[in-house]
């Protein structure tokens, strides 16, 4: 068959990532870091496996399942998923697991450039429901450290998010990103994962 017209091809952006500023009040923000740093079981950031990796990431992590006393936590975050993932992603999620509390305190302190969303060929991970949806909550005002740019690659030159206190960062599970070197201060924030059924 001869086609005598040009194919419409229609074209669309996935963006790396989005921000959105003032989710969270200022009382809502000296809750989160009350809680997490009187709540938190502080150990040392893993890898993939739990091994830990200080060359690849070197950061005090402490996870956190849902409970009376943080479950607001979870649904001020559910609110704004539902908000950018329908403007921005329109991905098929579920809902949160758990959240990560991260501090980056020491000179050097990193995550180098990774993905959130777990691929291999074990079958734990076959069982695992996938990250789809990642952000992060900036609890840290930015005069507060240095170093620790939030970076992303998505091809060609890395793209460098601006960090405020307050500000979350939603972005794919699959886009690679990291957290560069600490020079001096301290840097915290929450990470939250928004789940969903394999990609089809």
């Amino acid at each position: 068959m001869k086609l005598t017209t040009t194919p419409k091809i229609s074209y669309s952006i996935t963006y790396p990532y989005v921000f959105w500023d003032n989710w969270f009040a200022e009382s809502e923000l000296r809750a989160i870091e009350e809680y997490c740093t009187t709540q938190s079981v502080i150990t040392t950031g893993t890898i993939g496996g739990g091994v830990v990796n200080l060359d690849i990431r070197d950061s005090n992590v402490a996870m956190h399942y849902a409970n009376n006393d943080n479950k607001w936590i979870f649904d001020k975050f559910l609110h704004l998923v539902d908000h950018i993932n329908n403007t921005f992603y329109q991905m098929d999620l579920l809902g949160f697991d758990t959240f990560q509390y991260t501090e980056y305190n020491t000179k050097g302190s990193k995550y180098e450039p990774h993905m959130d969303m777990m691929i291999g060929d074990d079958i734990a991970i076959d069982l695992i429901i996938p990250r789809k949806l990642s952000l992060s909550l900036i609890l840290s005002d930015s005069s507060e450290y240095t170093g620790g740019e939030f970076e992303f690659l998505t091809g060609g030159e890395p793209k460098i998010a601006e960090q405020k206190r307050g500000r979350v960062l939603a972005f794919p599970s699959y886009v690679v990103h990291g957290i560069k070197p600490i020079e001096s201060g301290l840097r915290r924030s929450i990470v939250i994962w928004a789940l969903g059924p394999k990609f089809k």
